[in-house]
Parts: C-alpha cells; sequence; structure tokens
C-alpha cells in the first residue's frame, strides 16, 4: 500500500508541471483519485489556491474571503458573523478572548488594505485566528500563551487579474517577560493579463505564478497590560506583514514582470520585420559589399 507521504508528494510534482491558473480544478479533480479522506484534506493544506470571495448574510451580505484556514467540511466561516455558509451546526470556532481579538484585527486589516489599494472595490481582505492545541481549555485568556492566525488580501479586476497574500503566522509564548516569537509563511498568488487597449482586442499573454517566503522575528511587548497585550500583536503582526509584503513585490516584479517584459521587447517591436530576415539581408550587404571591393582592387591592379 502507498504511504500518504508518497501520495503528497506525487501530487506535487504533478501540480508543478501543470499550469498555474489552474490549479484549483487540477487540484479537485487530483483528490477524486485519491480514497483516503485524510491524505485529501492533507493535500488541500499542502497547496495555495486563488481565494474566493462569499457573503456574509448576516453581516449585511459583508465580503469575506473563503480558504483552508476558515475552512471546515464544506462550509466556510465568515470573520464578521462567525457564522458557517452554507449553515454548519458545531463549527469550529476560536475561543471567546480570541473571537475579540479577530474581529479587532479584521477592522484594522481592513483600513490597512483600503491604504493599500486605495478604497477599491474589487479588493476584499479577512482575518482567522485559532487557538493552539494546547491552550483549548482556555489557558490562553490573557494571550500570553500565544495563538495562530491567516490574515489574508485579494484584489482581483475584470480581466481575470488578481493578487492574493496569504499570510500565515504563528504567534509564540511571551518570554523573558516582555519578548514574542513571530513566525510568518507568507504565500503570493499572481495572474497577470495585460489588455491591449491600442488593439481593443484581448491580451494572449498571462503572467501566472506563485512565491513562497517564511520569516520570523522576535518582537517586544511594550505593554504589560493583559487586555491590551491583544492589541500589540496585531502591531507586531501588521509591521511584519508589511515588511515582508513590500520585499516580496519587489521580488516579483523582477522575476515575473520584468523578465517577461525583456522576452517580450525582444520578440514584439513595433515595424521590425523578421529577425532571420533582417540577418540574411545583412550577411548578403556584406557579400554584395565584399565582391565590390575586391573588384575595385582588380581593376586599380591592371
Amino acid at each position: 500500500m502507498t504511504s500518504s507521504s508518497t501520495v503528497i508528494k506525487s501530487c506535487l510534482d504533478i501540480l508543478r508541471r501543470l499550469d498555474p491558473a489552474e490549479t484549483e480544478k487540477h487540484l479537485e479533480n487530483l483528490t477524486k483519485l485519491i480514497s483516503n479522506d485524510d491524505i485529501s484534506d492533507e493535500l488541500y493544506q499542502r497547496v495555495d489556491v486563488p481565494l474566493k470571495v462569499l457573503k456574509d448574510v448576516n453581516a449585511d451580505d459583508r465580503k469575506f474571503l473563503a480558504c483552508d484556514h476558515n475552512r471546515d467540511g464544506d462550509s466556510h466561516r465568515s470573520p464578521w458573523s462567525n457564522s458557517y455558509f452554507p449553515q454548519l451546526q458545531d463549527g469550529f470556532c476560536p475561543s471567546e478572548h480570541l473571537r475579540q481579538l479577530e474581529l479587532h484585527a479584521n477592522e484594522v486589516f481592513d483600513i490597512y488594505r483600503e491604504i493599500l489599494y486605495f478604497g477599491k472595490s474589487t479588493s476584499v481582505s479577512s482575518v482567522y485566528l485559532w487557538d493552539k492545541e494546547a491552550t483549548n481549555n482556555g489557558a490562553n485568556s490573557d494571550g500570553t500563551v500565544g495563538f495562530s492566525g491567516a490574515f489574508l488580501i485579494q484584489n482581483k479586476v475584470d480581466n481575470g487579474s488578481y493578487w492574493n497574500s496569504i499570510h500565515v503566522v504563528d504567534v509564540g509564548r511571551i518570554e523573558r517577560g516582555s519578548m514574542c516569537q513571530y513566525k510568518l509563511t507568507t504565500t503570493i498568488l499572481i495572474s497577470v493579463s495585460p489588455s491591449d487597449s491600442e488593439l481593443g482586442t484581448e491580451s494572449t499573454t498571462r503572467i501566472t505564478g506563485s512565491l513562497v517566503r517564511q520569516n520570523d522575528r522576535e518582537c517586544k511587548i511594550s505593554s504589560q497590560d493583559s487586555s491590551r497585550i491583544g492589541s500589540q500583536h496585531i502591531i507586531n503582526i501588521g509591521k511584519f506583514i508589511e515588511d515582508v509584503e513590500t520585499e516580496m513585490r519587489k521580488e516579483m516584479d523582477s522575476l515575473y514582470i520584468q523578465k517577461t517584459k525583456n522576452v517580450v521587447d525582444m520578440i514584439r517591436k513595433d515595424n521590425m520585420k523578421p529577425t532571420q530576415g533582417q540577418e540574411h539581408t545583412r550577411v548578403l550587404n556584406e557579400a554584395v559589399l565584399a565582391m565590390a571591393m575586391n573588384r575595385k582592387t582588380k581593376l586599380s591592379g591592371k
């Protein structure tokens, strides 16, 4: 019998060789071939797919992002009302203390999204927090033990282009009086299909890819008031995410955008004849010139 690790590795190898723009469809097809639900769930956790936007009917149709971090079965939890859609009884929810921190984090991150994308309605953000397994008994009521969370942002435009940033953070225990360790795993999913405004046609060029980076940072918790420790965590995480995402934006610009632009500029230049024809013409001109010079030399020698 094939081990679960072998199955996961094989599926990941297949996905690396397929079009990243169709990752979600390929992932769904692969899970249909796997008879083990545990392996399928692990595969979904290992593969990042473009975020989906849902509406919370219990919070004035406010939009939220659906991903594996707020999924329970086939339902997704909204950070605004704490309800599952489709409706699910006894779905996973954070502890009361962490739920209040989650609401605060969503409001703060929503402001960050508005500043980042100038308030565009095409962008959506969501934050999901969950207790660590060792703290499910309520020992984390003051926020000193630590927790985990996912900070998500999506910006999508009409032509199918999108930017998805998925930040999964692990917040450690506060040690040495005021120091806390943060471990951040950031995944950027990008798909760009520039339009050709001059020709009025859809572009046949699409840039699709992903970038994953892991970073650690130790930050100081300046407040000793247990009621404000959660807010201090949000400040530290927010600065950490902003620094990492800014650096990854620069990296993706050089990795995808600039390299693709250089290739396109080399093969598609306005009013340029085929390179092969230009080279052929150059060789002929040089040959004719050489023959003329040779003939001139012979005539002058007579």
